[in-house]
């Protein structure tokens, strides 16, 4: 409740030109979901996986080709001065025949109706585009990733904006008292400079809050793609919120899983694995059917007839210099290479899920921590407050007082932001990012509350 009540006292403000960069009619709000599809509708890294996609498609298709029937339709006519008529394969017969003409036209099928090493790299082709598809999902979580943790952070500078006005107007009321505490003889002048140098100190502290303020929101707005001159209003507020958490082995078991990270990895690897099959089966024989229909003849109109033709060809390397030998070890190398990475990736989802855990445990008791400070800091200020007022000492204890809760509401917010950017991590660790958002979500919960055993 007191940060949704934050939210409107800073609309109040804004209303009222406190700062003048957010007196703007013409305010976009913003939530954590509308800025999520924003991105992921316009961000570049989601574009060019998608694009990719398509370049590997196109592979695909280029690979499958060699496996379907080629047909081709010939037309030809042709013009002969001189042909030794022996080298016609007429034997016994011998000087030379012409002028003569030669038409023919047909239509010419083949198909290749065996080839282990076309076959292969076809099942590879579509691997790869499935791969592409992966990689694309994981574009999107990336993104995801990125925006939540820019808005974020984003929330969290407001609300420590939202906390300094609320500084600078009790450093006022501070300077006011001082000065009517030296009217009534229970104060100095002394107390009135201090009071007056909280006053600055507190008024510098909110312009710099403020120029954090604006900078966050310019890259949330370049990381959704929005002008970085249209002003935005943040919809979504940071609370204090209890959450239970899965238990570590079922998040690592769901994080092998889930996580986009391993499965293109695995998808890579068995690209790499399918193409040395596909290497190594170069030394088998291929086999091609050829078959042509059509007419011949002196010309289109004279003395034309059918012709048809049927071929079956066999073809086996017996030599190639070496060249199947390399790829097959250029290949296996390859497919060498992503199984080590397989095997690092899946020790790195292990350490990314027990330290998301451990950071969401350890961040929650400083959110509860920091909520004490900061209610003991308030009460430390109604007393030190109520101290000067009745003329006992200056002001000293009542500017460390107002000092002591500024600092405990920064680190407050600063902790809530942290809690949150921890169930973020928690998320992406366990391979679910898009299941994140700025409130109690009970798919976080897991089978044993509070455990990371």
């Amino acid at each position: 409740m007191k940060s949704k009540f934050s939210v409107f006292i800073l609309c109040v403000l804004i209303m009222l030109g406190e700062p003048s960069s957010y007196a703007q009619d013409n305010v976009m709000p913003l939530s954590l979901k509308e800025c999520i599809d924003l991105a992921l509708k316009n961000n570049i890294d989601v574009l060019l996986s998608k694009a990719r996609e398509e370049q590997v498609l196109g592979e695909h298709t280029v690979l499958n080709a060699d496996l379907l029937p080629q047909i081709d339709a010939v037309a030809s006519q042709q013009r002969t001065w001189w042909e030794n008529i022996g080298a016609l394969g007429f034997p016994g017969f011998s000087g030379a025949i012409g002028p003569f003409n030669t038409f023919n036209a047909s239509i010419m099928v083949s198909q290749r109706i065996l080839d282990f090493s076309a076959l292969a790299h076809a099942q590879a082709g579509k691997i790869k585009w499935q791969a592409s598809q992966l990689e694309i999902e994981l574009a999107k979580q990336q993104v995801i990733l990125a925006t939540s943790s820019a808005y974020i952070q984003a929330l969290g500078y407001a609300q420590e904006l939202i906390s300094s006005y609320e500084d600078v107007h009790r450093a006022e009321h501070l300077l006011s008292l001082s000065l009517h505490q030296v009217y009534a003889g229970l104060a100095s002048r002394v107390d009135v400079a201090r009071s007056r140098t909280q006053l600055a100190q507190e008024k510098a502290r909110q312009e710099e809050l403020r120029l954090n303020v604006i900078k966050s929101q310019l890259e949330l707005k370049r990381l959704v793609r929005i002008p970085l001159s249209q002003d935005i209003e943040l919809t979504d507020v940071l609370e204090n919120q209890n959450h239970d958490y899965l238990n570590v082995n079922e998040a690592i078991a769901a994080a092998q899983n889930d996580r986009m990270e391993m499965r293109v990895a695995e998808a890579d690897s068995d690209y790499t694995l399918t193409e040395l099959k596909a290497s190594k089966r170069e030394i088998l024989p291929k086999v091609d059917v050829t078959g042509a229909w059509g007419e011949t003849g002196v010309t289109p109109s004279h003395d034309v007839t059918h012709a048809a033709q049927a071929m079956v060809s066999i073809s086996l390397p017996l030599w190639d210099s070496g060249r199947i030998a390399g790829d097959v070890k250029e290949k296996q190398g390859l497919n060498e290479e992503q199984k080590i990475k397989a095997d690092d990736l899946n020790w790195k989802i292990e350490e990314d899920v027990r330290v998301s855990i451990e950071t969401l445990v350890s961040t929650r008791a400083e959110v509860e921590a920091e909520a004490q400070v900061e209610n003991f800091a308030q009460q430390e200020l109604n007393l030190a407050q109520d101290r000067f007022s009745s003329g006992l000492g200056d002001n000293t204890q009542l500017i460390d007082a107002q000092d002591a809760l500024a600092d405990a509401r920064d680190k407050y917010v600063q902790t809530l932001a942290q809690y949150d950017q921890a169930r973020l991590n928690y998320f992406a660790a366990v391979g679910n990012p898009k299941q994140f958002d700025l409130s109690v979500d009970s798919r976080f919960r897991g089978n044993d509350k509070n455990s990371i055993n």
